[in-house]
């Protein structure tokens, strides 16, 4: 399969040189206004493919996503320290549109993956830009604060964080909510485990939903986590693994949240969204999880008062 990454910057070099290690599949392309940048992250990566395996890397024009399985949608202006990913909205939804309206030129049949933050509100501008049926477009979602949140737990308890099942649901950002009435060790529950302790572990989902910042602040941007998390993703698309993964995707009724793009569990396939999944939630957590829906729909619904999108 071949894979087009928009945005040649930190993130979207990485993750070429992360689908590189993994050698899942026979092309990736890299596009990015700056030509220069793109070709020299190419050069880099690909003087290594040797040693890694058989996928070429190439850089190209939109012209290039013409054949493309999967585009990656990274492009962007990211995000300051102290600059919320809301804050990136006016910024980053006309950069959205314009890249969408050049792929679908060449490419009507491929999947969307948006991780170009605020990723639930660009994706959402990306399915209403592209027409494409919802199934192929989605966003990262909660996927990486989900990885973070997992590793952080299963450094607490000493144990391999692989076996972490919990998630963080509701908007990328700071109104995501964990839920822990489902968490799991390896499916023993978090109370069963020796060293159990609720309130450190609410500390733990805390310093994971916010713990991004800490890094721009500190180097200027998150880079390694999302690349192994989109590569993750990227994977299971091409494997056709059928994983569930907490993805940014189109609701409809699910616990009274519609028309907006946020993360909740979703199977993935070699289609895109398969199905999305509706968990048993408690009051605290469908609450939790309205409250963060809210965030996002009154971004979009500003965004649409001031003619930024339909």
């Amino acid at each position: 399969m071949k894979i087009c990454i928009i945005g040649a910057g930190r993130l979207g070099s990485t993750l070429a040189y992360t689908l590189i290690l993994k050698d899942i599949v026979r092309e990736v392309v890299m596009i990015d206004s700056r030509e220069n940048l793109a070709k020299g992250e190419m050069l880099d990566i690909s003087h290594g493919t040797s040693l890694s395996g058989y996928t070429r890397v190439k850089t190209g024009d939109y012209n290039s996503v013409k054949d493309a399985g999967i585009i990656v949608i990274t492009a962007g202006i990211p995000r300051n320290p102290g600059e919320s990913r809301l804050d990136l909205n006016k910024k980053n939804v006309q950069i959205l549109k314009d890249i969408v309206k050049d792929i679908v030129k060449y490419n009507k049949n491929c999947i969307l993956f948006v991780v170009s933050n605020p990723v639930d509100i660009m994706t959402y501008v990306a399915y209403k830009t592209s027409g494409f049926e919802r199934k192929r477009v989605f966003g990262m979602g909660t996927m990486l604060d989900t990885t973070r949140l997992r590793s952080a737990i299963g450094s607490y308890f000493d144990l391999n964080p692989q076996d972490v099942d919990i998630m963080f649901l509701g908007e990328h950002g700071d109104s995501m909510t964990p839920i822990f009435s489902l968490a799991s060790i390896n499916s023993i529950p978090f109370k069963d485990i020796p060293g159990y302790n609720k309130e450190k572990l609410e500390e733990i989902a805390e310093h994971s939903r916010t713990c991004a910042a800490e890094v721009i602040s500190l180097k200027g941007g998150t880079v390694f986590a999302p690349a192994i998390a989109m590569a993750e993703i990227i994977e299971s698309m091409v494997k056709d693994k059928r994983q569930i993964m907490p993805l940014s995707v189109y609701l409809e009724d699910y616990y009274g949240i519609n028309g907006i793009y946020t993360g909740v569990p979703a199977i993935l396939s070699k289609d895109g969204i398969e199905k999305i999944i509706k968990l048993p939630l408690n009051e605290k957590e469908i609450e939790g999880l309205r409250k963060s829906a809210g965030v996002i729909q009154n971004a979009v619904n500003d965004l649409k008062e001031e003619g930024f999108i339909e």
